[in-house]
């Protein structure tokens, strides 16, 4: 089963565009009490040290956010469907648990977790597994044009691009504060961000023009609740990959 045993403290991108089937992800965030940034990362790092000498074959990844209040880390791991979550914990998981309550858990100050369906059809066709990534959140309030919206961008983007840029993902459930969806835009280094390209509204503006583009933006306005968006770095030294 492909979960990190975060939910033996009660409580898994990113894995992105795997092929192009849907897929289930665990996606856990982590705040980590100030000042105990160091020690919460040796307490991951001891349980992935025993998790691997016990024969544990499960792969996760951790991610540090890189803006906003506090340390905070985002923890991925893939599922191929829900059936997974029947399997439970693996013997390595079991023999390695003792761990957590003495150095992770009380480094831990909010932890909340989502579980997350890869969108293929609007994400982008190729394998990456790039080690920062822009992610974006959306609550909605009109789901079906919200998704009339972003399908026809997507699609713009691919016309023009040959493919879509992006890797997207639904919330299966949640609080009524959960985001609804996510796009992930991975990038190699951070000087990738300091190029210019023509934003999405541009690429469909110069195939559609601007009445048409403009109706479009007015139709995204009224579905979209709220959005927000952090850069993820990917640790190595946390994350358990094959």
């Amino acid at each position: 089963m492909k979960k990190l045993c975060l939910s033996l403290l009660a409580v898994p991108f990113f894995l992105l565009g795997q092929d192009n089937a849907s897929f289930i992800e665990n996606l856990t965030h982590i705040k980590v009490k100030m000042g105990h940034e160091a020690q919460f990362a040796e307490g991951v790092k001891m349980y992935k040290e025993c998790y691997a000498e016990n024969g544990g074959t499960d792969t996760w990844n951790f991610w540090s956010r890189l803006q906003g209040k506090g340390s905070v880390y985002a923890v991925t791991s893939r599922m191929e469907n829900w059936a997974e979550m029947d399997e439970g914990a693996d013997e390595a998981s079991g023999k390695c648990r003792s761990v957590f309550p003495s150095f992770v858990s009380p480094h831990m100050e909010e932890i909340y977790t989502s579980i997350i369906s890869y969108m293929p059809e609007i994400s982008n066709d190729s394998s990456v597994a790039m080690d920062k990534v822009w992610v974006t959140y959306f609550q909605v309030k009109n789901n079906q044009e919200f998704m009339t919206v972003i399908k026809a961008l997507s699609a713009e983007i691919k016309k023009a691009e040959g493919d879509e840029r992006g890797y997207w993902y639904s919330f299966e459930g949640g609080s009524k504060d959960s985001p609804d969806y996510l796009v992930a835009w991975p990038f190699d280094k951070y000087a990738d961000l300091d190029e210019t390209r023509d934003g999405v509204w541009t690429v469909y503006e110069k195939a559609h023009g601007k009445k048409k583009t403009d109706n479009l933006r007015a139709m995204y306005r009224s579905a979209v609740e709220d959005s927000w968006g952090y850069i993820y770095d990917k640790s190595d030294s946390m994350s358990k990959e094959d």
